[in-house]
């Protein structure tokens, strides 16, 4: 059931999640499908409602850095650091885990990640449940994540019992992922929190880079993701789309891309629909009208779509990694 946040709601809550049910709540980057991480049957239960992989892990939320220690190790300062100056905030630090948590949370890995949303509901939620919330997207797996919670209801319908409806998340798409190894900030998932961000922090004595393989620790990296219905092909020019008979077509670009374009737009069949993913000018809007974008065109039943390439630096290298694992088969 869809559920207006409120204290009784978070209390409530808790008690579902006490007796192993899966709660759907909101962060700033996309609403996560919660359990009691400290339980393992009802993680178990996250993975059979999305169809989750089990060798994909799950990240931890809790409410407030001083729980971080009783799951995980902090073990040199610039974990701390990242810990005390990026929380809350959509950053996810990768640490060694202790036996609090199950196995299963972190698919067998050493390693736990752990976050703090910035999202008021999404804290308040975590503090007045008082326990450890394991929370992937709140998605069918392989799917585009949810940023509303009627895109959580399209998915789960009655399947879970209750989703705390905070509205339009923030950002739109999944926090950044690190690992501290040595002096070094390893991204292994990019985020709305950029390299830049992160080696602003420190100085040149600690580099920050994105990993060079892909980390099985980290959740979303090992399996395609993210991805409407319809197939999708990322295009520079107009010249890179092509027309099928008999099939639905979508073409998400940013506003600078379409007036660029235009008059070639204006020679289109009419059934080709061209939807515009807001502006190079405003990163921020992108990231947050991708996964709402890709809903839109599965509720339309659209077949094809072609989306424009972005530069990938900045938040356009996180929002490209999103729009490449759609299309990865």
């Amino acid at each position: 059931m869809l559920t207006q946040p409120s204290y009784q709601t978070y209390l409530d809550a808790k008690s579902f999640l006490l007796q192993g049910e899966l709660v759907a709540f909101p962060t700033e980057t996309v609403y996560g499908l919660g359990a009691n991480a400290l339980d393992p049957q009802a993680v178990a239960k996250i993975f059979q409602t999305k169809g989750r992989p089990q060798k994909n892990p799950i990240i931890v939320h809790v409410g407030d850095i001083s729980q971080i220690a009783d799951y995980a190790a902090i073990s040199n300062p610039i974990e701390q650091k990242i810990i005390d100056t990026l929380m809350p905030w959509p950053i996810t630090i990768l640490l060694k885990k202790k036996s609090t948590i199950p196995e299963i949370v972190t698919a067998r890995s050493e390693f736990v990640g752990i976050r703090i949303p910035s999202n008021e509901v999404a804290l308040d939620f975590l503090k007045a449940v008082d326990l450890p919330i394991a929370a992937p997207s709140a998605n069918i797996s392989t799917k585009p994540s949810p940023t509303t919670a009627q895109m959580v209801w399209d998915n789960f319908h009655d399947n879970i019992p209750m989703i705390i409806d905070g509205g339009s998340c923030d950002v739109g798409i999944e926090s950044t992922v690190v690992k501290v190894e040595d002096n070094r900030v390893i991204i292994t998932r990019p985020g709305f929190i950029t390299q830049e961000d992160i080696q602003s922090l420190f100085s040149a004595e600690v580099s920050v880079e994105y990993a060079q393989k892909v980390s099985e620790i980290t959740p979303g990296n090992m399996y395609k993701h993210y991805a409407p219905t319809a197939k999708v092909q990322i295009i520079s020019t107009p010249e890179d789309i092509t027309f099928q008979k008999n099939k639905k077509i979508a073409i998400i670009a940013t506003q600078e891309w379409i007036e660029e374009n235009n008059q070639i737009l204006q020679s289109y069949p009419e059934n080709i629909q061209i939807i515009i993913w807001w502006s190079k000018n405003n990163l921020i809007s992108c990231a947050k009208n991708l996964f709402v974008l890709y809903h839109q065109c599965d509720q339309q039943q659209i077949d094809h779509i072609f989306i424009e390439s972005l530069p990938e630096k900045w938040l356009w290298y996180a929002i490209m990694n999103r729009v490449k694992k759609s299309t990865e088969i």
